[in-house]
């Protein structure tokens, strides 16, 4: 099984393995995002402090639009999206947070594997109201080392 890392400008253009513009395929994703020194209301979690740093979110698309959730979440990062729906919109719609990395995998259910792998829970309850994890949220010192680390959890879960 393939694990993809990729820019998310590559996203549903020519350059996209996963044909996002066309196809619907359904699998697990992590969003990485590099974080300034904040706080942002987070939803029902509230005002949420977060150290600088990169940032992982690891979720699932297993419904009709599969994959192409991500494109959302893209939107959402870039300003062209306003609609709050998940934790991770609160964060990737921060104007100072940028998201740097989209990791997915197709076919697999490996969402709560991936989470509990990469550990350094970054906040309670971020990500996982849908199931028993602590969060699907991890602090790493930097986006490189948060890359790196999504990139091989998801290959030993696959």
């Amino acid at each position: 099984m393939t694990v993809y890392s990729l820019e998310p400008h590559a996203l549903a253009t020519a350059a996209d393995p996963l044909e996002l513009d066309t196809r619907a395929p359904r699998g697990t994703y992590a969003l990485v995002f590099a974080v300034p020194e904040t706080t942002i209301e987070v939803g029902a979690l509230g005002d949420c402090e977060f150290d600088a740093g990169g940032y992982v979110y690891v979720g699932s698309a297993f419904g009709t639009g599969g994959l192409r959730r991500v494109l959302r979440h893209r939107r959402v990062a870039s300003g062209d999206h306003d609609a709050r729906h998940w934790h991770v919109d609160y964060l990737g719609g921060d104007s100072d947070v940028e998201l740097t990395r989209v990791v997915c995998v197709p076919d697999q259910n490996v969402e709560c594997a991936v989470s509990s792998t990469l550990g350094a829970s970054a906040l309670d309850g971020f990500g996982s109201s849908d199931c028993t994890c602590d969060a699907h949220l991890a602090a790493f010192e930097n986006t490189e080392t948060a890359t790196s680390l999504a990139v091989a959890t998801f290959e030993s879960k696959v």
